[in-house]
């Protein structure tokens, strides 16, 4: 999707549903943006830990050999799944009961190859209007969850529109958006349900993320939807 549009969807939602850090987004490049951050290879760095960069405008670029670790790299799609990655899911962090269960995680992945060499990380508001955005994640509360959630199901016949699946933080805000982007009704995905990423974002905060195109969609649909009726604005100004 062009970032042009996703841009506006971004501000259409977030005129109705409020945003507790900016609106961020993956896009592809065929090279490092100018000041970008990297991720040094050489020492253990969870991506999560460039929230707050992101957040304050710094753009994050991912790569082969540049991904923080090696869950990353897997589920950024730059790398084979780790060999040792289901014994450590299951024996040192104990978020599966055993190793076979891990395996299986672990064979579930089937992350998309990267289209370019880099995956950049960035704040959608900064995007120049020439790029092609991949997927956003919007970081909300309770209150706003729950206009994100009935919002991606306003248009559909069905119910099930938004997934909560048990994945790691890498996988919730871009692996499995950017696998949904394959189907014919692409769903969006609460993350930030990986105990290992909740130490790098507020408690109340959870992130939903999309496929931009259908990010688009429902942006759409805020004009005649609840979105506009007094009884869900008054929903925040009793928070207040």
């Amino acid at each position: 999707m062009d970032s042009k549009k996703t841009k506006h969807a971004v501000g259409r939602i977030e005129k109705c549903i409020p945003f507790s850090l900016p609106a961020m987004c993956w896009r592809f490049s065929n090279e490092i943006p100018d000041g970008a951050l990297t991720v040094d290879d050489e020492k253990w760095t969870c991506m999560f830990s460039f929230v707050t960069a992101v957040t304050d405008g710094d753009k994050v670029c991912f790569y082969e050999k540049h991904t923080g670790c090696g869950g990353a790299g897997c589920y950024l799609g730059f790398k084979a799944p780790p060999e040792d990655g289901p014994a450590f899911l299951a024996e040192t962090e104990k978020l599966k009961k055993d190793v076979q269960l891990g395996q299986v995680f672990y064979d579930s992945i089937q992350a998309r190859p990267p289209k370019k060499e880099y995956l950049v990380w960035q704040r959608v508001q900064d995007l120049d209007d020439d790029l092609e955005v991949e997927t956003v994640n919007l970081w909300v509360t309770g209150h706003s969850l729950a206009g994100l959630v009935t919002l991606a199901n306003y248009d559909r016949a069905t119910n099930d529109n938004v997934l909560i699946p048990f994945a790691t933080g890498c996988q919730s805000v871009w692996t499995i958006p950017f696998k949904q982007q394959l189907e014919a009704l692409p769903k969006a995905v609460v993350g930030g349900m990986d105990p290992a990423m909740r130490w790098c974002v507020p408690m109340d905060v959870v992130s939903f993320a999309l496929p931009a195109g259908r990010l688009v969609e429902m942006a759409e649909n805020v004009s005649g939807s609840f979105l506009e009726e007094k009884s869900w604005s008054d929903l925040f100004e009793k928070q207040e």
